[in-house]
């Protein structure tokens, strides 16, 4: 292929990836919220001491300048032993994040044994002050806490309702991990 053609064709690419990065973000944001009447719908559970947050009403808009940093948090997830327990995977903040910074992105990933029936879990920000379901997505991203402040810790809380049985043997928990994407001031 000449250069020229090359050219054309990186410089075509390239005009496609804004629609590309809007398709991903609604994607992310979209992804595992059912679509259609309330049939197949599963509603959000608040686990104790878990108060609900506002409804958001859309992401915050993401500045495409201005400097970004991002951190990574990985911890163990305990063992699921008893049926209607909450139990907690606390993420700490990784290095220092500038104060007025805020949430752009998080990504998370947690691993269990195994999900019985009446599974839950709940990935929260700041003391479960605002969460997001994903019971159903082991790995994935949200816009949900968008321009919230970075410098506060997230949470994943899990559990198994009363009518489901655990079993004998506990549900393990395995490596959990957060990685917060946020904007910098300035």
């Amino acid at each position: 292929m000449p250069d020229r053609a090359i050219l054309l064709l990186l410089l075509g690419a390239a005009t496609l990836l804004p629609a590309l990065a809007t398709a991903q973000s609604y994607a992310d944001r979209n992804l595992s919220l059912p679509q259609g009447g309330n049939e197949g719908r599963r509603p959000i559970v608040i686990l104790s001491p878990i108060v609900p947050a506002a409804p958001a009403v859309a992401p915050a808009a993401t500045p495409t300048n201005g400097p970004v940093g991002s951190y990574a948090s990985e911890a163990a997830g305990p063992d699921i032993r008893a049926r209607n327990a909450d139990y907690v995977t606390q993420f700490r903040v990784v290095g220092t994040v500038p104060p007025g910074s805020t949430i752009s992105k998080v990504s998370w990933r947690y691993t269990v044994s195994h999900k019985p029936p009446g599974f839950e879990a709940l990935l929260c920000w700041q003391d479960a002050g605002s969460c997001w379901h994903v019971t159903d997505a082991n790995t994935g991203s949200t816009d949900f806490f968008n321009g919230r402040d970075a410098s506060k810790p997230f949470q994943l809380y899990y559990r198994v309702r009363a009518r489901a049985a655990v079993g004998e043997a506990p549900i393990k928990g395995e490596i959990n991990q957060v990685i917060v994407t946020y904007n910098i001031p300035g």
